[in-house]
């Protein structure tokens, strides 16, 4: 998907990516990890909110890490990307004061959810928030074609409509604040909670 996701993202998630960056309320100066940075289209714009501070991401895909830093080089800022996974990352406890991450959890197994929120929260440091962007079940009619298409076709290359919220809350994280969004029909769920 590397070759084209930029494309799909600007059609579909660009609101949604929006809106999580509003709600994150990036302060300059603090570290930052992005968990699936893709081509690097949101990260890109984290660093530059974040130009004096920390920010990192990993990526499990050497093709999309690629495409970031193709994106990022011509800039000189602080950052560092790096293949990672989301099931063990690889950073100290308590290292972040934000971990954020779109379109990730859609992707991912659902039994699996628990395990990947307790490694969110376990680099984050006390106070730090977390903010998820998922494509999620659509609220009216037109929405829930895309519903269809994830369960009866390969073209949304495995990503499907979840529901996270109970499952951030059942990792114990607070103040959970969730907003519906819906972009050319593509229905999204942007999250933002924070560790104890």
């Amino acid at each position: 998907m590397s070759r084209y996701y930029d494309f799909w993202g600007s059609l579909t998630e660009q609101k949604a990516t929006d809106r999580a960056l509003d709600l994150a309320d990036i302060k300059n100066g603090e570290s930052i990890l992005e968990v699936a940075v893709g081509t690097g289209r949101v990260f890109e714009r984290i660093v530059f909110l974040n130009e004096r501070g920390r920010t990192e991401g990993i990526d499990i895909s050497p093709e999309m890490l690629a495409r970031a830093e193709k994106r990022l080089k011509k800039h000189i800022v602080n950052y560092l990307l790096q293949v990672g996974d989301a099931y063990s990352l690889p950073f100290p406890d308590e290292t972040f004061d934000l971990v954020i991450s779109n379109y990730l959890f859609d992707l991912l197994p659902e039994q699996d959810f628990p395990r990947v929120l307790g490694e969110f929260k376990r680099v984050q440091k006390p106070g730090g928030r977390v903010m998820i962007t998922t494509m999620t079940p659509g609220k009216r009619w037109y929405n829930r074609i895309w519903d269809r298409l994830a369960n009866n076709t390969d073209i949304l290359a495995g990503c499907r409509p979840i529901s996270l919220e109970e499952d951030i809350r059942l990792a114990g994280f607070t103040n959970i604040h969730a907003e519906y969004v819906s972009q050319l029909t593509f229905p999204s769920l942007v999250i933002r909670a924070e560790k104890p």
